[in-house]
């Protein structure tokens, strides 16, 4: 058994809360700082973005923390150092990598895989690769070999046939897009969108942990209530871009914590 897997069942139906942000934004020693003050709020699982020249399925705040990382020096060694210095803060807290799969194929699989699996990274989303592909399918076997997870992304767009063949290649959880379009912050969210998230759980058979747009606490706890997981990144990382400092770490504890109780009181 995984230990995302683990956490669900651990979990008492609460909902997980599981904050994102790049790595090397606005640089790795600051990552560092970031990724203990979220953990210390509480999330239950930490996502960690590798930057990416392309970064097509994210809105303009992740885009442009992306483009501020890949000013620093890029190197896996670096992403592996820094991840493995945020797990040793709390290794109970299972960490999940996001990446494209470019990275990861020319990093070699297997390779990327121990070096990441040692630095503490449970799971991975990769935004970019098809469930029905053989890609999928190998680095699929390739992860249940170290019993981490492939966290698969599911669209209101996704029809009955793809998800009977993405439970083929899916663990952990699965990540819900909420909304058409890239990340970013939204006000109002699809009426009909508890009875969806129900309808994958009976259907997947997987917790269904809702992404994109989700920004306040009244969101948070709202969704709470019925997805099995909250997943925050643009809301975190436009903290990063707009404080420096000692301001930002004060800046993000104020609000993992606010997230932290709306989830908790959902």
């Amino acid at each position: 058994m995984s230990k995302i897997t683990n956490l669900f069942q651990q979990n008492n139906k609460k909902s997980a809360f599981i904050p994102y942000f790049t790595l090397g934004d606005p640089n790795y020693s600051a990552s560092i700082n970031y990724g203990k003050t979220i953990l210390d709020g509480g999330a239950d699982i930490l996502e960690l973005g590798i930057p990416f020249s392309d970064p097509v399925a994210d809105g303009p705040v992740i885009q442009r923390a992306v483009a501020r990382s890949l000013k620093n020096s890029f190197s896996f060694d670096t992403i592996f150092q820094t991840t493995a210095e945020i797990h040793k803060h709390k290794p109970e807290t299972p960490l999940v990598y996001l990446s494209y799969f470019n990275p990861i194929y020319h990093c070699g699989i297997p390779y990327f895989l121990d070096r990441a699996k040692a630095s503490g990274i449970e799971g991975l989303v990769i935004p970019d690769l098809p469930f029905d592909t053989k890609e999928s399918e190998d680095l699929f076997k390739e992860l249940r070999k170290r019993d981490m997870d492939l966290i698969h992304l599911v669209t209101p767009a996704t029809n009955k046939k793809r998800m009977t063949a993405l439970r083929e290649t899916s663990s952990g959880f699965i990540y819900y897009v909420t909304s058409f379009g890239v990340t970013g912050e939204r006000r109002e969210f699809s009426l009909d969108l508890e009875s969806r998230i129900n309808h994958l759980k009976d259907f997947l058979k997987l917790p269904i942990c809702a992404g994109f747009g989700i920004s306040t606490p009244e969101q948070a706890s709202s969704i709470g209530k019925f997805a099995d997981g909250v997943i925050i990144g643009s809301a975190i990382q436009r903290i990063i871009e707009e404080n420096e400092g000692d301001q930002t770490v004060s800046s993000l504890k104020s609000y993992i914590s606010s997230i932290r109780k709306g989830i908790d009181e959902a």
